[in-house]
Protein backbone atom coordinates (compact mmCIF):
# COMPACT_ATOMS: atom_id res chain seq x y z
CA UNK A 1 0.00 0.00 0.00
CA UNK A 2 1.62 3.38 -1.02
CA UNK A 3 -0.49 5.70 1.85
CA UNK A 4 1.79 3.50 4.49
CA UNK A 5 4.69 2.53 2.50
CA UNK A 6 6.55 4.72 4.19
CA UNK A 7 7.21 2.94 7.85
CA UNK A 8 9.91 1.20 6.26
CA UNK A 9 12.33 3.55 6.53
CA UNK A 10 15.24 0.62 5.99
CA UNK A 11 15.54 -2.96 4.73
CA UNK A 12 19.14 -3.55 4.85
CA UNK A 13 18.59 -7.36 5.27
CA UNK A 14 17.22 -7.59 2.17
CA UNK A 15 20.27 -7.09 0.31
CA UNK A 16 22.94 -8.96 2.51
CA UNK A 17 23.33 -11.72 0.42
CA UNK A 18 25.60 -9.77 -2.02
CA UNK A 19 28.82 -11.13 -1.73
CA UNK A 20 31.68 -8.38 -0.78
CA UNK A 21 34.16 -7.15 -3.15
CA UNK A 22 36.37 -5.02 -0.30
CA UNK A 23 39.09 -5.32 0.91
CA UNK A 24 39.64 -7.40 3.91
CA UNK A 25 40.71 -5.11 6.22
CA UNK A 26 37.84 -2.67 6.72
CA UNK A 27 37.67 1.25 5.15
CA UNK A 28 38.78 3.32 7.97
CA UNK A 29 39.85 1.05 10.57
CA UNK A 30 42.59 2.20 12.69
CA UNK A 31 45.46 -0.28 13.36
CA UNK A 32 46.27 -0.73 17.32
CA UNK A 33 44.25 -3.04 19.96
CA UNK A 34 41.64 -0.53 21.24
CA UNK A 35 38.08 -1.05 20.41
CA UNK A 36 35.73 1.71 19.08
CA UNK A 37 32.29 2.20 18.61
CA UNK A 38 31.11 4.24 15.05
CA UNK A 39 27.39 5.30 14.29
CA UNK A 40 26.87 4.30 10.53
CA UNK A 41 24.65 6.39 8.57
CA UNK A 42 22.94 5.61 5.36
CA UNK A 43 22.09 7.80 2.85
CA UNK A 44 18.59 7.66 1.26
CA UNK A 45 18.22 4.99 -1.61
CA UNK A 46 15.40 4.94 -4.33
CA UNK A 47 12.81 2.62 -2.78
CA UNK A 48 10.11 3.74 -0.54
CA UNK A 49 11.50 2.16 1.98
CA UNK A 50 14.56 3.86 2.11
CA UNK A 51 13.44 7.06 1.47
CA UNK A 52 14.15 8.68 5.26
CA UNK A 53 18.02 6.67 5.53
CA UNK A 54 19.24 4.67 7.55
CA UNK A 55 21.06 4.00 10.90
CA UNK A 56 23.15 1.62 12.43
CA UNK A 57 25.93 0.95 15.09
CA UNK A 58 29.99 -0.67 13.96
CA UNK A 59 31.77 -2.06 16.75
CA UNK A 60 34.99 -2.78 15.84
CA UNK A 61 37.25 -4.61 18.28
CA UNK A 62 40.55 -5.84 17.16
CA UNK A 63 40.44 -8.45 20.12
CA UNK A 64 38.00 -10.91 18.51
CA UNK A 65 38.38 -13.66 16.38
CA UNK A 66 38.76 -11.88 11.97
CA UNK A 67 35.07 -12.48 11.54
CA UNK A 68 33.68 -11.32 14.71
CA UNK A 69 36.28 -7.90 14.59
CA UNK A 70 34.15 -5.39 12.66
CA UNK A 71 30.12 -5.85 13.46
CA UNK A 72 27.01 -4.26 12.54
CA UNK A 73 24.40 -3.93 15.05
CA UNK A 74 21.10 -2.60 13.19
CA UNK A 75 17.78 -1.89 14.05
CA UNK A 76 16.20 -1.64 10.85
CA UNK A 77 15.05 -5.62 10.44
CA UNK A 78 11.68 -6.82 9.34
CA UNK A 79 10.62 -10.17 7.71
CA UNK A 80 9.66 -8.46 4.57
CA UNK A 81 8.83 -11.71 3.15
CA UNK A 82 5.88 -12.05 6.09
CA UNK A 83 2.59 -12.98 4.80
CA UNK A 84 1.46 -11.36 7.59
CA UNK A 85 3.34 -8.46 6.30
CA UNK A 86 0.62 -5.99 4.26
CA UNK A 87 -2.13 -6.55 7.40
CA UNK A 88 0.57 -5.69 10.14
CA UNK A 89 1.37 -2.53 8.81
CA UNK A 90 -1.95 -1.48 8.25
CA UNK A 91 -2.65 -1.98 11.43
CA UNK A 92 0.04 0.04 12.31
CA UNK A 93 1.50 -3.37 14.98
CA UNK A 94 4.73 -4.03 12.09
CA UNK A 95 7.81 -5.55 14.28
CA UNK A 96 11.32 -4.44 13.45
CA UNK A 97 13.91 -6.24 15.34
CA UNK A 98 18.10 -5.47 16.42
CA UNK A 99 19.71 -7.67 14.10
CA UNK A 100 23.97 -8.70 13.74
CA UNK A 101 25.93 -8.43 10.61
CA UNK A 102 29.54 -8.24 9.55
CA UNK A 103 30.34 -4.72 8.37
CA UNK A 104 31.31 -6.43 4.89
CA UNK A 105 28.19 -7.78 3.86
CA UNK A 106 26.54 -4.09 5.43
CA UNK A 107 29.01 -2.33 3.28
CA UNK A 108 28.51 -4.31 0.06
CA UNK A 109 24.54 -4.45 0.15
CA UNK A 110 24.67 -0.81 0.71
CA UNK A 111 27.35 -0.38 -2.62
CA UNK A 112 24.80 -2.08 -4.37
CA UNK A 113 21.79 -0.12 -3.90
CA UNK A 114 24.28 3.14 -4.56
CA UNK A 115 23.31 4.57 -0.77
CA UNK A 116 26.31 6.73 0.92
CA UNK A 117 27.71 5.41 3.87
CA UNK A 118 29.71 7.51 6.48
CA UNK A 119 31.09 6.28 10.33
CA UNK A 120 31.60 8.94 13.28
CA UNK A 121 33.58 7.41 15.37
CA UNK A 122 32.91 8.16 19.44
CA UNK A 123 35.56 9.32 21.32
CA UNK A 124 34.04 7.02 24.13
CA UNK A 125 35.68 6.04 27.28
CA UNK A 126 36.59 2.13 27.80
CA UNK A 127 34.22 1.49 30.22
CA UNK A 128 31.61 3.34 27.83
CA UNK A 129 32.54 1.48 25.02
CA UNK A 130 32.25 -2.03 26.95
CA UNK A 131 29.36 -0.89 28.66
CA UNK A 132 27.69 -0.23 25.47
CA UNK A 133 28.90 -3.28 23.62
CA UNK A 134 27.37 -5.12 26.15
CA UNK A 135 23.87 -3.70 26.08
CA UNK A 136 23.88 -4.24 22.14
CA UNK A 137 25.27 -8.41 22.62
CA UNK A 138 21.91 -8.65 25.58
CA UNK A 139 19.24 -6.61 23.44
CA UNK A 140 20.25 -8.51 19.79
CA UNK A 141 19.32 -11.56 22.13
CA UNK A 142 15.88 -13.39 20.57
CA UNK A 143 14.22 -12.79 23.65
CA UNK A 144 15.09 -8.64 23.69
CA UNK A 145 15.47 -7.83 19.93
CA UNK A 146 11.66 -7.14 18.61
CA UNK A 147 10.36 -3.89 18.99
CA UNK A 148 6.54 -2.23 17.87
CA UNK A 149 7.84 -0.10 14.72
CA UNK A 150 6.68 3.75 14.82
CA UNK A 151 7.12 5.90 11.63
CA UNK A 152 8.59 8.94 13.94
CA UNK A 153 8.91 7.57 17.27
CA UNK A 154 10.24 4.39 17.04
CA UNK A 155 12.81 3.51 14.22
CA UNK A 156 16.27 2.68 13.65
CA UNK A 157 17.47 6.17 14.25
CA UNK A 158 15.42 6.78 17.38
CA UNK A 159 16.69 3.64 18.95
CA UNK A 160 20.40 4.52 17.91
CA UNK A 161 19.51 8.26 19.85
CA UNK A 162 18.38 6.41 22.95
CA UNK A 163 21.09 3.83 23.00
CA UNK A 164 23.68 6.50 23.04
CA UNK A 165 21.59 8.73 25.06
CA UNK A 166 21.52 6.17 27.71
CA UNK A 167 25.42 5.70 27.57
CA UNK A 168 26.15 9.12 27.46
CA UNK A 169 24.55 9.88 30.67
CA UNK A 170 21.82 11.55 29.13
CA UNK A 171 23.75 14.22 27.60
CA UNK A 172 22.45 14.13 24.13
CA UNK A 173 18.95 14.79 24.94
CA UNK A 174 20.20 17.23 27.08
CA UNK A 175 21.80 18.80 24.10
CA UNK A 176 18.63 18.31 21.86
CA UNK A 177 15.86 20.53 23.70
CA UNK A 178 15.66 23.31 21.48
CA UNK A 179 13.11 23.75 18.63
CA UNK A 180 13.22 21.92 15.44
CA UNK A 181 13.50 23.78 12.38
CA UNK A 182 10.93 21.93 10.68
CA UNK A 183 7.83 19.62 11.19
CA UNK A 184 7.40 15.88 10.72
CA UNK A 185 5.62 17.10 7.60
CA UNK A 186 7.98 19.04 5.79
CA UNK A 187 10.69 16.75 6.52
CA UNK A 188 8.63 13.97 4.96
CA UNK A 189 8.00 16.13 1.79
CA UNK A 190 11.29 17.29 1.02
CA UNK A 191 12.57 13.66 1.34
CA UNK A 192 10.10 12.38 -0.93
CA UNK A 193 9.00 15.47 -3.52
CA UNK A 194 11.28 12.98 -6.20
CA UNK A 195 8.41 10.69 -6.07
CA UNK A 196 5.36 12.23 -6.68
CA UNK A 197 2.69 9.47 -6.28
CA UNK A 198 4.66 8.87 -3.03
CA UNK A 199 4.64 12.29 -1.98
CA UNK A 200 0.82 12.61 -2.82
CA UNK A 201 -0.12 9.80 -0.75
CA UNK A 202 1.61 10.24 2.57
CA UNK A 203 0.32 14.18 2.40
CA UNK A 204 -3.64 12.56 1.97
CA UNK A 205 -2.82 9.65 4.66
CA UNK A 206 -0.73 11.77 7.39
CA UNK A 207 -3.18 13.84 10.10
CA UNK A 208 -2.28 16.98 11.89
CA UNK A 209 -0.25 15.22 14.65
CA UNK A 210 2.83 15.47 11.86
CA UNK A 211 2.50 19.31 11.60
CA UNK A 212 3.12 20.20 15.04
CA UNK A 213 6.15 21.78 15.61
CA UNK A 214 8.96 19.52 17.28
CA UNK A 215 12.05 19.48 19.34
CA UNK A 216 15.63 18.71 17.80
CA UNK A 217 15.12 15.85 20.34
CA UNK A 218 12.16 14.60 18.00
CA UNK A 219 13.95 15.37 14.84
CA UNK A 220 16.05 12.78 15.35
CA UNK A 221 13.56 10.36 13.74
CA UNK A 222 16.20 11.15 10.50
CA UNK A 223 19.23 9.71 10.61
CA UNK A 224 20.72 12.45 9.16
CA UNK A 225 19.86 14.83 11.90
CA UNK A 226 21.25 12.28 14.78
CA UNK A 227 24.53 12.83 12.84
CA UNK A 228 24.20 16.03 12.81
CA UNK A 229 23.80 16.44 16.40
CA UNK A 230 26.50 13.99 17.23
CA UNK A 231 28.81 16.02 15.27
CA UNK A 232 27.84 19.17 17.38
CA UNK A 233 28.58 17.79 20.78
CA UNK A 234 31.35 17.30 22.79
CA UNK A 235 32.70 15.05 25.35
CA UNK A 236 33.14 16.10 29.65
CA UNK A 237 36.56 16.58 28.50
CA UNK A 238 35.72 19.43 26.11
CA UNK A 239 36.45 17.36 22.96
CA UNK A 240 34.48 16.45 20.23
CA UNK A 241 32.61 13.57 20.55
CA UNK A 242 33.04 12.44 17.31
CA UNK A 243 36.84 11.43 17.30
CA UNK A 244 36.50 11.43 13.26
CA UNK A 245 34.14 10.88 10.21
CA UNK A 246 35.10 8.58 7.15
CA UNK A 247 33.66 8.16 4.08
CA UNK A 248 32.82 4.60 3.38
CA UNK A 249 31.18 4.91 0.40
CA UNK A 250 30.19 7.92 -1.60
CA UNK A 251 26.35 7.31 -3.70
CA UNK A 252 26.45 8.71 -7.30
CA UNK A 253 22.75 10.85 -6.72
CA UNK A 254 21.08 13.94 -5.95
CA UNK A 255 21.28 15.11 -2.37
CA UNK A 256 17.84 15.40 -0.56
CA UNK A 257 16.52 18.88 -0.29
CA UNK A 258 17.55 20.86 2.64
CA UNK A 259 14.18 22.84 2.95
CA UNK A 260 10.19 21.57 1.99
CA UNK A 261 9.19 22.02 -1.24
CA UNK A 262 7.38 25.09 -2.45
CA UNK A 263 3.55 25.04 -3.47
CA UNK A 264 3.22 21.77 -5.82
CA UNK A 265 1.31 23.73 -9.02
CA UNK A 266 1.15 20.47 -10.55
CA UNK A 267 -1.67 19.46 -8.16
CA UNK A 268 -3.64 22.59 -9.24
CA UNK A 269 -3.56 22.55 -12.60
CA UNK A 270 -4.00 18.57 -12.34
CA UNK A 271 -7.42 19.46 -10.45
CA UNK A 272 -8.43 22.11 -12.30
CA UNK A 273 -8.10 20.15 -15.72
CA UNK A 274 -10.34 17.32 -14.34
CA UNK A 275 -13.14 19.71 -13.00
CA UNK A 276 -12.83 21.77 -15.84
CA UNK A 277 -12.48 18.37 -18.08
CA UNK A 278 -16.03 17.66 -16.48
CA UNK A 279 -17.86 20.89 -16.95
CA UNK A 280 -17.04 20.89 -20.25
CA UNK A 281 -18.60 17.60 -21.23
CA UNK A 282 -21.62 19.02 -19.47
CA UNK A 283 -22.10 21.38 -21.84
CA UNK A 284 -22.13 19.65 -24.88
CA UNK A 285 -25.60 17.92 -25.98
CA UNK A 286 -23.94 14.66 -27.81
CA UNK A 287 -23.81 11.30 -26.85
CA UNK A 288 -20.48 11.00 -26.81
CA UNK A 289 -19.85 13.94 -24.18
CA UNK A 290 -22.86 12.27 -21.97
CA UNK A 291 -21.20 9.03 -21.82
CA UNK A 292 -17.62 10.66 -21.12
CA UNK A 293 -19.21 12.70 -17.89
CA UNK A 294 -20.77 9.95 -17.01
CA UNK A 295 -17.40 8.19 -17.03
CA UNK A 296 -15.08 11.09 -15.21
CA UNK A 297 -17.75 11.49 -13.09
CA UNK A 298 -17.64 7.56 -12.33
CA UNK A 299 -13.75 7.56 -12.15
CA UNK A 300 -13.23 10.58 -10.00
CA UNK A 301 -15.79 9.60 -7.32
CA UNK A 302 -14.57 5.90 -6.96
CA UNK A 303 -10.51 6.90 -6.63
CA UNK A 304 -12.13 9.59 -4.12
CA UNK A 305 -14.56 7.74 -2.49
CA UNK A 306 -11.79 4.70 -2.21
CA UNK A 307 -9.37 7.14 -0.88
CA UNK A 308 -12.09 8.26 2.11
CA UNK A 309 -12.64 5.04 3.09
CA UNK A 310 -9.49 4.18 3.36
CA UNK A 311 -8.68 7.15 5.18
CA UNK A 312 -11.27 6.22 7.84
CA UNK A 313 -10.07 2.63 8.83
CA UNK A 314 -6.49 4.33 9.06
CA UNK A 315 -8.01 6.80 11.49
CA UNK A 316 -10.58 4.61 12.99
CA UNK A 317 -9.35 1.02 13.09
CA UNK A 318 -5.56 0.92 13.11
CA UNK A 319 -2.31 1.91 15.74
CA UNK A 320 -1.29 4.59 13.16
CA UNK A 321 -1.91 7.66 15.35
CA UNK A 322 -0.13 9.94 12.84
CA UNK A 323 -3.37 9.33 10.28
CA UNK A 324 -5.91 10.17 13.15
CA UNK A 325 -8.57 13.23 12.74
CA UNK A 326 -7.31 13.39 9.28
CA UNK A 327 -9.07 16.12 7.44
CA UNK A 328 -8.40 14.92 4.18
CA UNK A 329 -11.39 12.84 4.92
CA UNK A 330 -13.53 15.96 3.91
CA UNK A 331 -11.91 16.05 0.07
CA UNK A 332 -12.22 12.55 0.16
CA UNK A 333 -16.13 11.74 0.82
CA UNK A 334 -16.76 8.10 1.57
CA UNK A 335 -20.33 8.04 0.38
CA UNK A 336 -19.48 8.93 -3.24
CA UNK A 337 -18.30 4.89 -3.63
CA UNK A 338 -21.73 4.59 -4.76
CA UNK A 339 -21.56 7.06 -7.64
CA UNK A 340 -19.96 4.38 -10.33
CA UNK A 341 -23.42 2.21 -9.71
CA UNK A 342 -25.19 4.93 -10.78
CA UNK A 343 -23.39 6.74 -13.91
CA UNK A 344 -24.55 4.52 -16.87
CA UNK A 345 -28.02 5.69 -15.70
CA UNK A 346 -26.52 9.11 -15.69
CA UNK A 347 -25.44 8.95 -19.04
CA UNK A 348 -28.76 8.58 -20.66
CA UNK A 349 -30.66 11.18 -22.85
CA UNK A 350 -32.72 11.68 -20.13
CA UNK A 351 -30.61 10.60 -16.93
CA UNK A 352 -31.69 8.75 -14.28
CA UNK A 353 -31.15 8.67 -10.50
CA UNK A 354 -30.21 12.87 -11.33
CA UNK A 355 -31.37 14.13 -8.57
CA UNK A 356 -29.01 11.36 -5.88
CA UNK A 357 -26.49 11.99 -7.84
CA UNK A 358 -26.55 15.69 -7.94
CA UNK A 359 -27.05 15.46 -3.68
CA UNK A 360 -23.60 13.68 -3.83
CA UNK A 361 -22.00 15.60 -5.77
CA UNK A 362 -22.56 18.50 -4.47
CA UNK A 363 -21.84 17.24 -0.90
CA UNK A 364 -18.68 16.44 -2.08
CA UNK A 365 -18.40 20.07 -2.94
CA UNK A 366 -19.13 21.10 0.07
CA UNK A 367 -17.27 19.29 2.21
CA UNK A 368 -14.31 20.35 0.22
CA UNK A 369 -14.71 23.87 0.51
CA UNK A 370 -15.07 23.03 4.51
CA UNK A 371 -11.72 21.34 4.13
CA UNK A 372 -10.36 24.51 2.34
CA UNK A 373 -11.70 26.68 5.84
CA UNK A 374 -10.79 24.68 7.93
CA UNK A 375 -7.11 24.14 6.61
CA UNK A 376 -6.91 28.19 7.51
CA UNK A 377 -7.83 27.53 10.80
CA UNK A 378 -6.77 24.32 12.55
CA UNK A 379 -3.15 23.20 12.04
CA UNK A 380 -3.22 20.46 8.87
CA UNK A 381 -1.78 21.45 6.14
CA UNK A 382 -2.45 19.72 3.50
CA UNK A 383 -1.93 21.84 0.25
CA UNK A 384 -1.45 19.06 -2.80
CA UNK A 385 -4.58 16.93 -1.49
CA UNK A 386 -6.50 20.31 -1.25
CA UNK A 387 -5.11 21.77 -4.79
CA UNK A 388 -6.28 18.58 -6.46
CA UNK A 389 -9.89 18.23 -4.84
CA UNK A 390 -11.09 21.18 -4.57
CA UNK A 391 -11.27 22.15 -8.02
CA UNK A 392 -12.20 18.61 -9.03
CA UNK A 393 -15.38 18.86 -6.95
CA UNK A 394 -16.12 22.35 -7.91
CA UNK A 395 -15.93 21.31 -11.57
CA UNK A 396 -18.29 18.23 -11.09
CA UNK A 397 -20.57 19.84 -8.92
CA UNK A 398 -21.18 22.43 -11.84
CA UNK A 399 -20.86 19.78 -14.47
CA UNK A 400 -23.90 17.94 -12.97
CA UNK A 401 -25.90 20.75 -12.07
CA UNK A 402 -25.39 21.48 -15.80
CA UNK A 403 -26.70 18.31 -16.64
CA UNK A 404 -29.73 17.93 -15.27
CA UNK A 405 -30.83 21.37 -16.10
CA UNK A 406 -29.38 24.03 -13.43
CA UNK A 407 -32.16 23.32 -10.54
CA UNK A 408 -32.04 26.31 -7.94
CA UNK A 409 -32.02 25.15 -4.31
CA UNK A 410 -35.14 24.97 -2.75
CA UNK A 411 -34.62 26.98 0.19
CA UNK A 412 -33.13 29.75 -1.80
CA UNK A 413 -35.31 32.71 -3.69
CA UNK A 414 -35.67 32.14 -7.01
CA UNK A 415 -34.64 35.14 -8.77
CA UNK A 416 -37.22 35.13 -12.13
CA UNK A 417 -39.62 31.52 -12.70
CA UNK A 418 -37.30 30.92 -15.48
CA UNK A 419 -34.35 30.31 -12.70
CA UNK A 420 -36.15 26.85 -11.45
CA UNK A 421 -36.15 23.36 -13.49
CA UNK A 422 -37.07 20.39 -12.58
CA UNK A 423 -34.33 17.42 -13.11
CA UNK A 424 -36.07 14.90 -15.28
CA UNK A 425 -36.16 11.62 -13.74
Amino acid sequence: MLLVGVACLARPSAAQSLEPSLPRAPLGVRSGSEPHISVLTFGPGDQTFSKFGHDALWVHDPRKPTRQRDLVYNYGTFRFDSPWLILDFLKGRLNYWLSVSTLERTLASYRAANRSVTAQELALGSDQIEALTAFLVENAKPANAAYRYDYYRDNCATRIRDVLDRHLGGALKAASGGSARLTYRDHTRRLTVDSPPLFFALDLALGPLIDRPISEWEEMFLPARVEAKLGQMRTERGEPLVRRRISLFEARREPPLEDPPSFRWGWLFLGAAVGAALYGASRVEQRWARVSLATGLAVVSFVSGLLGCLLLVLWLLTDHEVTYWNQNVLLCPFWVIIVPFLAPGFARTRPRHAALVMRLVAAAAATSLLALVSSALLSQHSGPALALFVPSWLGACAAVWTRVGRPWPRWLPASSPSSVAVPPT
